[in-house]
């Protein structure tokens, strides 16, 4: 959604999921990507963590695609103008991503007329998060700020009205949150900024959200920078990466920061 293409200067835990490769798989990608030399750890030893986050968030998206609720919300969306608004696709994703998070505490930034927040908020009324608490940021004062967001899911919407890098200065938003939604605007730079000042903030496997990922190279990098590699095998070394998992659905793109209950 719409603000201001300006250079932005810089709680819970995530399940720990893992799978094990199915054996018949095992030995097509040790012939395929393993190393050559004594001494290569066995790619069994490879952890593939938060697994079932692709079946849930895909079930999530569905029921949504094909809910009242959506086919409501887009006939507003038409009503309203759809310039600058997510498509259902990303409003199905988007609201499947928070179903399955759960999340308490969320920050987004782009707030615009409220279509990003009434599918946050919906995830949150289903998922019966009651004290959960959306913070939405939106600086355009000529805009119908969050128009199309349903009376009854108001009471989890905190609206916030001024450019981003001012807020955060502030005492407006918790030091700590639980997600964090990307939809403001999408220069390199700005994004890059707004990535780098909410991954500080999030909680340990916190979700950051992101819309319009294709716009540039910036969530791409961040991702490409979370992680680390071993320096024999060239694999992923998870105790080193920070996050858990990432991925692009349409236009949204995501990322969980890694979690670890000892110090959440």
């Amino acid at each position: 959604m719409r603000a201001p293409n300006k250079k932005f200067a810089s709680t819970k835990a995530a399940a720990n999921i893992q799978v094990a490769i199915p054996v018949n798989q095992r030995h097509l990608l040790s012939r395929i990507w393993s190393p050559r030399g004594k001494g290569t750890p066995p790619l069994e030893s490879w952890p593939l963590p938060l697994y079932d986050v692709w079946d849930d968030v895909a079930s999530f998206a569905a029921e949504m695609r094909t809910s009242d609720f959506m086919a409501e919300m887009m006939r507003r969306r038409t009503a309203h103008g759809s310039h600058g608004l997510m498509a259902a696709l990303d409003c199905a994703t988007l609201y499947a991503l928070t179903r399955w998070h759960r999340p308490s505490v969320i920050v987004e930034t782009g707030g615009f007329v409220g279509l990003s927040a009434t599918f946050i908020l919906k995830a949150l009324a289903d998922a019966n998060m009651v004290n959960a608490r959306l913070y939405s940021i939106e600086s355009d004062e000529n805009c119908e700020h969050w128009a199309l967001v349903p009376d009854d899911l108001r009471h989890s919407l905190v609206p916030l009205r001024g450019r981003v890098e001012d807020i955060v200065r502030t005492e407006k938003l918790p030091a700590k949150i639980d997600m964090f939604l990307h939809d403001s605007g999408h220069t390199y730079w700005h994004m890059r900024g707004e990535f780098r000042e909410f991954w500080r903030r999030l909680s340990n496997g916190g979700l950051l959200v992101s819309h319009d990922v294709h716009m540039n190279a910036a969530f791409a990098k961040f991702v490409t920078e979370r992680y680390a590699h071993d320096k024999k095998t060239g694999l992923l070394d998870r105790s080193r990466s920070e996050h858990e998992e990432w991925g692009r659905w349409g236009y949204i793109g995501f990322t969980i920061k890694k979690g670890d209950p000892a110090n959440a």
